[in-house]
């Protein structure tokens, strides 16, 4: 069978285009599959702009084509923005489109190459740019999505619902994202799987990031992903910085991700940035406890990763998708408001027995739910009952 993978860029890059690549490397591996991924040369989503060179290469099993970017996020994309953030069902068709070109990344060569393609079946993943509003409907008679949706306004165009409705099926990371999906886009009766993600968790763990970053010895919690107001960062920073205030501590705050927003940094509150993979999975592993606060997330490595590197998490109670991790994990602890972030906080970071038995049972839910053998079988099972 032969499967094309649609992602706005490739590399340890963004949470579901990571997710993606990484299940389209084990599919390739799998006798009688023919899997080629195209993304663009680019690795920020601020700017789109080209990084990596154009032209197709080997990773293991996976042909990989990366395509140059020719628009990305412009100057009129933020009045876009903001008129889709106030109401997005008075925005008319044109300016959807001129919104989601703006957005990019915009590549006729990822385009064309999709759309002359001769796979069975072409996956696009997220709904959110424009290489899949604007590809997918060029294949759509054999295009599955996934998704990887929270509710917000772009996802209540009615762009994105004409490309949803017309495709061939979704594979969601969660039972919460299907549900939501479902209440907004009448695509109920469309074929899907709630299928998850698995991660990449590297053999090599002798880095020793915080000695490198010239880090001492104080225990800390870490946040990794965006450092922006729309993943919670931002709010996550000003409860840090209440409860210090009030109570004291002897914990740091590390943010791990490639800000969109200024940080103010102190001795409390430290921003890495760059960060490669060896990086995050040695501050990983010496956190203490990994905060997710972000309200809107699809599935959330990074809880999946926290857990394998043996720490607990805390999350954001609004996110149905981590409360509803963490609750069948029973992995970790979760807030609504400052006052119970606050009581979780002196309990991951006074209770070491605590921290361990959530750790553990973190770890059991991931590798019992999330196996890689178990998410590619189901995928191919998908596959094959789309094609």
């Amino acid at each position: 069978m032969k499967v094309d993978f649609v992602v706005p860029r490739y590399g340890p890059v963004g949470g579901a285009e990571n997710a993606v690549s990484a299940l389209a490397r084990r599919v390739a591996e799998l006798p009688g599959w023919e899997v080629n991924l195209h993304a663009t040369c680019a690795r920020s989503s601020n700017t789109w702009a080209n990084v990596d060179q154009p032209g197709s290469e080997k990773v293991k099993a996976l042909s990989v084509h990366r395509h140059p970017v020719d628009s990305g996020r412009t100057e009129e994309w933020s009045a876009l923005d903001r008129r889709v953030q106030a109401g997005p069902s008075s925005i008319d068709v044109a300016t959807q489109d001129l919104f989601f070109h703006h957005q990019g990344p915009v590549s006729a060569a990822l385009s064309d190459a999709v759309s002359t393609s001769d796979a069975d079946l072409v996956i696009f993943a997220p709904y959110l740019f424009w290489s899949t509003v604007a590809v997918a409907p060029t294949v759509l008679e054999k295009a599955a999505i996934v998704p990887a949706a929270h509710d917000e306004p772009f996802l209540r165009l009615s762009r994105v619902g004409e490309v949803l409705q017309g495709s061939r099926g979704f594979i969601y990371g969660s039972r919460a994202e299907q549900r939501m999906l479902h209440a907004i886009h009448p695509v109920a009766h469309l074929p899907s799987i709630v299928l998850g993600w698995g991660i990449e968790e590297p053999q090599d763990r002798n880095s020793d990031a915080k000695t490198e970053l010239g880090l001492d010895d104080r225990p800390y919690a870490i946040c990794v992903g965006r450092i922006e107001h729309a993943k919670g960062t931002l709010g996550l920073v000003d409860f840090w910085r209440t409860r210090r205030a009030r109570v004291g501590g002897n914990h740091r705050l590390i943010l791990l991700g490639e800000p969109s927003v200024s940080i103010e940094e102190d001795e409390d509150i430290v921003v890495v940035t760059g960060a490669d993979d060896d990086v995050k999975w040695s501050l990983l592993r010496d956190a203490d406890f990994l905060i997710n606060p972000s309200a809107m997330e699809s599935f959330s490595l990074v809880l999946f990763e926290a857990w394998a590197a043996g720490i607990p998490v805390l999350v954001n109670a609004y996110c149905a998708t981590t409360r509803e991790h963490v609750d069948e994990a029973r992995g970790g602890l979760w807030y609504r408001g400052y006052g119970e972030f606050e009581v979780a906080i002196e309990r991951l970071t006074s209770d070491h027995d605590l921290r361990l038995r959530l750790a553990t049972n973190g770890r059991a839910f991931a590798e019992r739910s999330y196996g890689w053998c178990d998410i590619v079988n189901r995928f191919t099972s998908f596959c094959e009952l789309l094609a």
